[in-house]
């Protein structure tokens, strides 16, 4: 009677054997990767970014074409989902899609807005309700410096954002002097603290700093003053409305100096004015040629998407924030909240635009590169390594053109 019990025993020892290890390791898995993010469609900032929910909807539809992203946890790949709003360029809006993100709609991953004023707001709800919150276009310290820890930037701090034009200014030993003009919203002051400072350190006399409120239509006052100090470059720190008009009254009054500076001088920059945007130098995270992780995927998706890279010249930080999101949850493995954020953190790639990793506050690596428009398209003027044309310096005057 023993024996037979012991094998009875046994025999159900084996069996619970069979079945344990697969529950236990292959938990009950969503529907689902549900990935969340607000596109500014409307709104100021609509020119800029407003395609951009073509861009996520297209990396969506790759991924879900090759089954969706494998996790571990649950053993099988899980399709993405991608739940947008219009955050129409506002930063209360922008929070209050993002709280609903995370309570309605249970994201497991959310991308940040475009602009560091909406990234500092929605990235509140981010953090309070425990989310990993992925930036890409938004590199204010401001945002970094609140001691969140569900926030990691695709992008590095703002005022990093134009060392390699300083690099590039002092290697080549023509210009000895700048004059700033500066949008005063997060991104640009940021801009222009850190440039500021790499102008002086790379041997420039800095002869003017003038910060303007984001609305204001008549630069006359300050172009006239730039003209009579005849800085040898003019540094437009501001978003592309602001610096549009800048250059388009700059024109008008014939200030020339040997070189402007836009930091943002996308197609949405350079269709307004024409050839008058010939010569500007701004900044570009990628260009074609740039050898970097996978550009004919980068490529293919944007013409799925129908974005132009002159003119969104930002769609690349999207891609990386794309790789980002897919690396991290391939590592982790699951969509457990803090296992996610810790890979994120964790994390070491390379991307479209070079390697990323993140600093403990969540800044990324990844930085621009001086591009100037040349017979109207954009080139890659420094560093030698990557550069796609030379820097052409001085540029004419308005006369000479």
């Amino acid at each position: 009677m023993r024996k037979r019990v012991s094998i009875v025993w046994a025999a159900g020892i084996i069996l619970t054997g069979l079945f344990i290890p697969y529950s236990q390791s292959h938990a009950e898995a969503p529907d689902a990767i549900r990935v969340g993010v607000t596109v500014s469609v409307s709104g100021k900032f609509s020119t800029e970014v407003g395609p951009f929910q073509r861009l996520c909807k297209a990396w969506v539809d790759e991924v879900n074409r090759r089954g969706g992203i494998y996790l571990e946890k649950y053993g099988r790949k899980l399709p993405l989902k991608l739940i947008t709003y219009d955050d129409r360029s506002d930063a209360a809006t922008a929070r209050r899609f993002y709280e609903r993100l995370a309570i309605v709609d249970r994201a497991h991953l959310l991308f940040g807005p475009y602009s560091s004023p909406l990234t500092f707001a929605a990235s509140g709800a981010s953090e309070q309700h425990r989310i990993p919150f992925i930036a890409i276009c938004a590199n204010s310290p401001k945002v970094y410096n609140r001691g969140f820890k569900w926030i990691v930037c695709v992008i590095d701090a703002a005022p990093r954002y134009t060392y390699r034009y300083w690099e590039m200014v002092q290697a080549q030993g023509k210009a000895r002097s700048v004059g700033f003009v500066v949008e005063d919203t997060l991104h640009p002051m940021g801009v222009y603290t850190g440039s500021r400072q790499l102008a002086e350190e790379s041997g420039l006399k800095v002869l003017a700093g003038d910060v303007l409120p984001p609305d204001t239509s008549d630069f006359t006052p300050v172009i006239l003053k730039l003209k009579k100090l005849n800085p040898d470059i003019v540094y437009v720190s501001s978003n592309i409305p602001f610096a549009v008009a800048f250059m388009k009254q700059a024109k008008e009054l014939s200030l020339s100096p040997r070189e402007f500076h836009c930091i943002h001088h996308s197609g949405v920059f350079r269709q307004p004015l024409g050839v008058a945007a010939d010569y500007v130098v701004g900044q570009s995270y990628w260009e074609p040629g740039m050898k970097y992780s996978n550009p004919e995927r980068f490529l293919a998706l944007l013409e799925e998407a129908k974005i132009d890279l002159d003119d969104y010249p930002w769609s690349p930080a999207y891609m990386m924030a794309f790789e980002v999101a897919e690396a991290a949850l391939t590592e982790a493995g699951t969509l457990e909240a803090t296992v996610l954020m810790k890979t994120l953190k964790d994390l070491r790639i390379t991307t479209l635009g070079g390697p990323v990793w993140f600093a403990e506050n969540g800044v990324g690596t990844i930085n621009t590169y001086p591009s100037q428009i040349q017979n109207g398209a954009y080139q890659i003027i420094w560093p030698p390594e990557v550069a796609t044309a030379k820097h052409i310096y001085p540029t004419p005057s308005w006369q000479e053109r």
